[in-house]
């Protein structure tokens, strides 16, 4: 027992897959909701005591982000939902993909509301399909299954840590009839014109910045910070015609969940506006609400910790752009 615990340390897996270890696979198919999200929460805050300099990343990109527009409490407890959020996350997506199935179907039906329903009903009535935008926020994991248990044909693009998390999920998914596309099996994006093609509800996430198609023409911000924009929504938006739709699925609390739908046009205002800076820019909205129900924090501290050390790589060298050799004004 000690050699197999050493040896999976000797990994270092990310929280991620930490929490998703065979154990709770098991635990997740008989312990109420309650009792398992708190246990998740417990294995959270034991991985970080493990990880001091991950939880450092994350509290420190969190404070530099909000320091000065909210009070020193009030920081400090969005700095604790934070990670509260971050374990609820991954203990909705151990419950989607193990709890009693029975039992996942009436939650989706009863716990999961729909706000502007009838938006999302008349951009499917186009008949081109719906391009669903979404992020890593709130209860995400349930917006498949919520989806597909109301009766709205659903895809979605998405990756797995682990392949038993894939296997259950496919199953899962299956007898919802969802889609679920294997963004690292390849040919996700022809899959994805497929489903729209189809008629249906394509879910995908605008914050997935480790695989962004960089526009060289352009850039964009979130949360003060300058990004290289991603080309992904555009063309995607351009291959299929399809409208797209925003979804935010926010935690409201005792078990209930809302899901919040918003028409995005092309061409709105701001002019010549691309979609994905518009869905972006929902999402900002929504992380800067209710920053605790993000659980991207960590994956983005990294983005732009390597942007800024890239920025100083390039001033420290003594050129603006060594590629071209133009110098930096002498400072002396």
């Amino acid at each position: 027992m000690s050699s197999r615990f050493f040896s999976f340390w000797r990994f270092k897996p990310s929280l991620s897959q930490f929490l998703q270890m065979t154990l709770n696979h098991l635990l997740l198919r008989f312990l109420p909701f309650t009792i398992s999200r708190f246990y998740i929460r417990v294995l959270g805050r034991i991985y970080y005591l493990l990880h001091r300099q991950e939880k450092s990343l994350v509290r420190e990109t969190v404070s530099r982000i909000f320091r000065g527009k909210i009070a020193a409490g009030e920081l400090q407890r969005k700095i604790t939902g934070v990670f509260r959020g971050i374990f609820d996350h991954y203990h909705e997506k151990l419950f989607v993909g193990f709890s009693n199935f029975p039992n996942l179907v009436t939650f989706f039906r009863n716990q999961v509301c729909f706000q502007g329903r009838e938006m999302l009903q008349e951009a499917l009535a186009a008949g081109k399909g719906v391009i669903l935008v979404t992020g890593h926020f709130g209860a995400l994991e349930l917006l498949p299954g919520a989806l597909a248990v109301n009766g709205f044909p659903t895809a979605m693009i998405c990756r797995f840590k682990t392949t038993r998390l894939r296997e259950a999920q496919g199953r899962r998914a299956e007898w919802l009839g969802v889609n679920l596309i294997d963004a690292d099996k390849g040919k996700s994006f022809f899959a994805a014109v497929k489903a729209l093609k189809e008629g249906g509800i394509l879910i995908t996430e605008c914050d997935e910045f480790e695989a962004w198609r960089p526009d060289p023409q352009r850039e964009t911000h979130f949360l003060n910070h300058k990004l290289a924009a991603d080309r992904t929504l555009e063309l995607l938006r351009r291959r299929s015609g399809a409208p797209v739709v925003t979804a935010v699925v926010q935690r409201d609390g005792q078990q209930r969940y809302t899901c919040h739908f918003s028409p995005v046009s092309h061409g709105a205002a701001p002019v010549n506006l691309p979609v994905s800076e518009q869905c972006l820019r929902v999402l900002e909205t929504s992380v800067q609400n209710h920053p605790e129900q993000w659980y991207q924090w960590h994956n983005f501290a990294m983005m732009i910790k390597t942007h800024r050390e890239i920025e100083y790589d390039h001033q420290a060298s003594g050129y603006l752009a060594p590629a071209i050799n133009l110098p930096l004004p002498d400072q002396a």
